[in-house]
């Protein structure tokens, strides 16, 4: 029985590669990229648990999730995250996903976890404090939101638009306002900030 990590963080690779020399006898399999953890999937059929860091470079957010879910149906999927979402949290359980957990838990704490992810219940770990109010709260209307968790997801602006039955134009206009308001170069670094936030 096989474990994936996909990640290129050194310390979240230590860190499985410890927890997993403690008492389990299960091997686990390094990928650094989702191209590569995408080859190896069809082929390994005793892939028990697929750990995937949402912080992985090139992941284009839950639709790259849900393409892994669909190539390895019989194994479970934990979702590390750095930024604690509950709102991508819920998300991705919706898609598929096992659990998710903050991508830098104590090697007790990510024991605890790889045991309740073996489970029959879905797993959500946040970490203390992660529930406050947000400080982001009102700063992006609610389509705005809408808008930019589509963009998360990898939508271009002629299929969100679709999506809401809105003109492509419309949408041009409030990813320009989105990416003002946080700051952003580009769509794709408003993307990354949405979700090193945990806006959506």
């Amino acid at each position: 029985m096989t474990i994936l990590l996909v990640t290129e963080d050194l310390a979240i690779q230590r860190r499985f590669t410890s927890v997993l020399k403690l008492g389990s006898d299960a091997p686990l399999h390094v990928c650094a990229t989702l191209q590569e953890a995408e080859l190896l999937l069809p082929g390994n059929s005793d892939l028990r648990l697929l750990a995937v860091d949402f912080g992985t470079p090139g992941l284009g957010g839950l639709k790259a999730i849900t393409r892994m879910i669909k190539a390895r149906t019989n194994a479970r999927v934990l979702l590390l995250m750095h930024t604690p979402s509950l709102s991508i949290a819920r998300q991705a359980l919706r898609l598929g996903v096992t659990g998710c957990i903050p991508a830098h838990l104590s090697n007790s704490d990510l024991k605890a976890a790889l045991t309740l992810s073996n489970g029959r219940n879905h797993l959500i770990v946040l970490p203390h404090g992660s529930m406050t109010k947000s400080s982001n709260e009102g700063l992006l209307s609610r389509r705005e939101e809408q808008i930019l968790a589509l963009l998360c997801d990898g939508q271009q602006n002629k299929e969100i638009a679709h999506t809401f039955g809105i003109q492509e134009v419309t949408v041009k206009m409030h990813m320009r306002s989105v990416i003002r308001k946080l700051g952003a170069r580009n769509r794709t670094h408003a993307a990354m900030i949405a979700r090193d936030r945990g806006m959506v």
